[in-house]
């Protein structure tokens, strides 16, 4: 990169953290796409935040002045700089290149592999932990035909009961022509953006589940170009846990996949992207129900869906007591009641309230999963509190079925 003062360099989203022994903070890239974590004193943290593309190298130079009453040289500056784009913590064209090259080899494998199987709760017996789940609860009766499905994300262990419930109905159902599975885009590129779609099949340890290319392209023809991220997929386990259920109730070469990434439509811009490229995630839905009704085989949608993050872990200073366990339910169930009304707008709408204070982080799919099933009937059939007071984590879940 050569620097010069009119450039304009742009930082990648990046997130802080506290070196506790060292007491310093450092940033590191919460995509995973740079492996480097950079320790930085206050004032290099200030001249970050001044790296948004909007500030030239001079203008930075001023601030400083202005912060801190003495001058920041020009070379040090551009060291700073120099070192964050060696990092790939800078937009621009090294950290393209990287990017382009990770997207070439994801997309060149034969079927994207699952990299965290053991993580997730699953050993070498799968079958026996997901019939062991099943044994655990009675199945709901449906009396109508389900066309959706609201189940965990969480490893299979924290998030049995609602796993249990959600995939135990299903299973008393013939399976359809294909399943559109929503995810959760937790740290990759288009998570702020973009719906991203992947064209590879998905590998587990029950085998290989096919992805339904055709239907995906149907799709594009509408949206323009889902996979512009697609290796976000690489990485995120929200698609994979409900791929390995549906394998173990119909069997890995009878599972068709869309496999679908959703961004969060609670931030300022709305349902709309936030950079401007992409589909508005309320078009998307609409569009998904009227290829679903224009196919003559069967969809069912399944959102792989979280809702509350609290507790230390997650930033919050107050104790995981019973108390506060309480208004977390009192504010799921308010969640869960939108769902029900049916209403995606005021599901969004009630996530969003008081900049979403639980960290719900599922928005996305469930909006576009409630947007592109308008006339199904919602059943709550298990909320479930994962509780880890040891490190003052609980995340919450939900199993909810779409009946028509």
């Amino acid at each position: 990169m050569i620097l010069h003062p009119d450039a304009k360099p742009r930082l990648r989203p990046v997130e802080p953290f506290v070196e506790p022994d060292a007491g310093t903070v450092g940033v590191r890239d919460p995509s995973g796409l740079s492996g480097v974590a950079l320790s930085l004193s206050e004032p290099a943290l200030f001249i970050l935040a001044l790296l948004d593309g909007t500030n030239t190298l001079g203008r930075i130079q001023d601030l400083f002045r202005g912060r801190y009453g003495q001058p920041l040289s020009l070379e040090t500056l551009v060291e700073l700089v120099t070192r964050l784009e060696e990092s790939l913590l800078l937009e621009g064209p090294r950290f393209d290149a990287h990017y382009q090259k990770l997207l070439d080899e994801y997309r060149a494998q034969p079927a994207r592999p699952m990299h965290s199987a053991a993580a997730l709760g699953l050993d070498s017996r799968p079958g026996e932990v997901f019939d062991g789940m099943l044994r655990s609860v009675a199945p709901a009766a449906c009396h109508s035909r389900i066309v959706g499905l609201i189940a965990p994300h969480l490893d299979y262990p924290r998030g049995e009961p609602c796993y249990a419930a959600a995939y135990g109905a299903l299973a008393r159902q013939e399976p359809p022509e294909r399943f559109v599975i929503l995810g959760t885009n937790h740290f990759g590129l288009g998570g702020r953006s973009a719906v991203t779609a992947t064209g590879l099949d998905f590998a587990t340890p029950l085998g290989t589940a096919r992805t339904d290319r055709a239907f995906l392209e149907r799709l594009e023809e509408q949206c323009g170009d889902l996979r512009r991220h697609e290796f976000d997929h690489q990485g995120e386990h929200s698609v994979e846990l409900q791929v390995c259920w549906l394998q173990h109730l119909y069997g890995a070469d009878r599972v068709r996949i869309v496999p679908l990434l959703c961004p969060d439509p609670c931030g300022p811009t709305g349902t709309a992207p936030y950079d401007g490229a992409g589909v508005d995630l309320a078009e998307f839905g609409r569009v998904l129900a009227e290829t679903m009704a224009a196919d003559p085989g069967s969809t069912v949608v399944v959102a792989g869906a979280d809702f509350s993050h609290v507790g230390g872990f997650f930033g919050d200073e107050r104790e995981l007591d019973q108390g506060f366990l309480e208004e977390v339910h009192h504010r799921d169930q308010e969640v869960l009641e939108q769902i029900e009304s049916g209403a995606a707008a005021d599901l969004r709408a009630c996530i969003a309230r008081d900049e979403n204070t639980t960290r719900i982080c599922s928005a996305g799919c469930m909006f576009t999963l409630m947007t592109a099933l308008p006339d199904a009937a919602a059943t709550v059939l298990r909320y479930h509190q994962a509780v880890q007071q040891s490190v003052q984590n609980c995340v919450t879940c939900a199993a909810v079925l779409f009946q028509q």
